[in-house]
C-alpha cells in the first residue's frame, strides 16, 4: 500500500508539473501575441514607416522595462522561441532567394555595405569600450586616492 501511494505522489507531482509548464507556455504566448497585436494597431494608426512587429517589441521592452509584467511570465516562451530561432528564419531566406536575380545583379553594393556596416560598428564598439573603460579605471583610481 505505501508504495501506491508513493507513486500516486509522483504522478500528481508530474501532472502539476506539466499543467505548470503548459500554463507558463501559453501565458508567455498570450503576451507576446498580444504585443504583436498591440504593435499592428499602433502601425495602423500612427503614419510612421516602422514594421509591426518592431513595435510589438518595443511595447514588451516597455513592458518589462518598467516592469509591468515579470520577466518570469514570458521566460519560457521566449526561450522556446530562442531555441528554434533558425527555423523561423527559412521563409524568409526562402523569400530572398525568389529574387535572386536582384541579389546576383546588385551583389557589389551589397557586399560593400556589409563589409562597411561591419567595420564601422566594430570601430565604433572598440572606441566606445576604450571609452568607457577609461572612465571606469579614473573613477577607481579618484577613490583611491580619498581613501
Amino acid at each position: 500500500m505505501k508504495h501506491f501511494l508513493a507513486k500516486h505522489a509522483t504522478i500528481k507531482h508530474r501532472l502539476y508539473s506539466l499543467y505548470y509548464t503548459l500554463f507558463s507556455y501559453g501565458r508567455g504566448l498570450i503576451i507576446l501575441t498580444i504585443c504583436l497585436w498591440a504593435g499592428n494597431v499602433v502601425s495602423a494608426i500612427l503614419p510612421i514607416m516602422i514594421p509591426e512587429s518592431i513595435i510589438g517589441l518595443l511595447i514588451l521592452f516597455i513592458l518589462l522595462t518598467f516592469q509591468l509584467i515579470p520577466t518570469c511570465w514570458i521566460k519560457n516562451s521566449c526561450n522556446l522561441f530562442m531555441r528554434y530561432m533558425t527555423v523561423l528564419f527559412i521563409p524568409a531566406a526562402m523569400g530572398i532567394m525568389d529574387n535572386y536575380s536582384l541579389l546576383l545583379g546588385n551583389w557589389i553594393p551589397i557586399i560593400f555595405a556589409s563589409v562597411g556596416g561591419s567595420v564601422i560598428v566594430l570601430y565604433l564598439t572598440a572606441f566606445l569600450t576604450e571609452h568607457l573603460h577609461k572612465k571606469v579605471v579614473k573613477t577607481s583610481d579618484n577613490r583611491e586616492n580619498q581613501s
